[in-house]
């Protein structure tokens, strides 16, 4: 759980982050291909804010140069300088070299790579670390600033490599178990996900550069960091607080008893990927906050309460075709996952990696490309998604993995919801896919 907005130290809209990279006047060595990023967070004093018994010239000090709370590293490989891109990251550290080793092939990208990448020419970018301290962690703040930083330091490259690792580790090193190791690993991924990044090879993730899904995922962010910092503010000054957020994107209802890491990306213990079970609390925040008629609320509620992860959902749909059609298309989300959500790349490649979500039912327009155009998905994932209804199309996880129509390059999944939406995960699914993301391979 995020921790609420009255345990900040701060406003964190005001917040800055002070980019730094430095190199002698003619680079020597693996300089002119490696170029090292410190992106370092400052929290400043207000000028017009008083201090309780008083401002000090420290005080003073934090409101000319602020103090560190947080620091983000990347690193940028070039491409331009004639050296072997994967022997100069090995050269550096083995956490690079361990992302450099699934991206390149000797001195060029690897074929993997380019299979995935819309346009592999140029730079790599590589998300290293991200650090929050204790009293700015747990808000959900790591993925904002990575955003940002990713946003101002990505021209000229073609993708951005993360690996998401554990940086804290508990005071009881018993406790890091595999299934620990697992789960935290897993998080982090999906914290990375909630910003653009898909897995790629052996827990290392990619960002496509070219494509709108991490510009719109910034633009969440955003308003993620906006929302946080009125919450905040409305605390500090006693008024009540905005409603709360709605997001796109659904939560993740961990199953149980699966152990919760100390801490992900050295403390950012937050997490937004796609949801295990129905989630009724959604739709019922939606029908609270929404102007929807009582009558509109209560049928789309009594539809939803029916469903089970068996059920299929174009008969339920047939209960709310007369509600209001935004209500409709929460009624849909609060039903469904939408496929950017939902890392499907080592099921692809090995097919055995299913399992149990072999079953999972998988919802769109065009699944079978029948009909001139795209498949697009179903709620309200993207501008193109369509409403759930007896014409929409469905079929298993399975299914939809082996249709080789839908995955070619010009086949019918749209490029901004995936052209899918999949039925919600019940808990021993969801276990099943976390281990996977994380590399157990069950």
């Amino acid at each position: 759980m995020s921790r609420p907005a009255s345990d900040l130290p701060g406003d964190p809209a005001g917040l800055r982050l002070l980019y730094t990279h430095g190199h002698p006047a003619v680079p020597y060595e693996d300089e002119d291909t490696l170029e090292q990023w410190r992106v370092s967070i400052h929290a400043f004093h207000e000028e017009d804010e008083e201090c309780e018994g008083g401002c000090t010239e420290a005080c003073d000090a934090l409101i000319e140069d602020g103090s560190e709370v947080g620091y983000l590293r990347l690193w940028r490989l070039r491409d331009d300088t004639g050296a072997n891109r994967l022997l100069v990251a090995d050269g550096q550290s083995g956490d690079l070299e361990s992302i450099a080793a699934r991206v390149f092939d000797g001195a060029e990208y690897s074929d993997a790579f380019q299979e995935i990448i819309e346009c592999p020419v140029g730079d790599l970018l590589i998300l290293d670390r991200v650090f929050l301290s204790k009293p700015w962690r747990g808000f959900g703040l790591g993925p904002v600033f990575a955003a940002e930083a990713v946003r101002r330091l990505s021209g000229g490259c073609c993708a951005v490599a993360a690996e998401p690792g554990i940086a804290e580790w508990p005071e009881n090193e018993d406790e890091v178990t595999d299934a620990y190791r697992a789960t935290a690993k897993a998080k982090i991924a999906a914290l990375w996900e909630s910003i653009g990044f898909h897995a790629f090879q052996d827990g290392v993730q990619l960002l496509d550069t070219s494509m709108q899904e991490p510009l719109d995922l910034h633009e969440e962010r955003r308003k993620d960091l906006e929302h946080l910092s009125a919450a905040f503010r409305a605390h500090r000054d006693g008024r009540p607080a905005p409603p709360a957020r709605q997001h796109r994107a659904v939560h993740i209802l961990l199953p149980s008893p699966a152990p919760e890491p100390a801490q992900a990306v050295d403390g950012t213990d937050d997490l937004m990927p796609l949801a295990a079970a129905a989630s009724m609390p959604d739709l019922q925040q939606r029908c609270t906050t929404s102007g929807w008629s009582r009558s509109d609320r209560t049928t789309a509620m009594d539809a939803a309460q029916q469903a089970t992860h068996t059920t299929d959902l174009r008969e339920l749909a047939a209960q709310v075709k007369d509600v209001h059609f935004g209500l409709r298309d929460a009624w849909a989300a609060a039903l469904t996952f939408p496929a950017r959500c939902f890392t499907l790349r080592p099921f692809r490649q090995d097919r055995a990696l299913l399992g149990p979500l072999a079953d999972v039912w998988v919802y769109g327009s065009n699944l079978n490309g029948r009909y001139q155009g795209r498949s697009h998905a179903v709620g309200d994932d993207c501008q193109h998604s369509r409403p759930l209804n007896q014409r929409t199309q469905r079929m298993t996880l399975a299914e939809l993995v082996d249709l080789d129509s839908f995955w070619s390059h010009s086949g019918p999944g749209c490029s901004f919801c995936h052209g899918w939406s999949g039925q919600r995960l019940t808990p021993l699914q969801y276990a099943h896919y976390l281990s996977v993301l994380a590399g157990g391979r069950r």
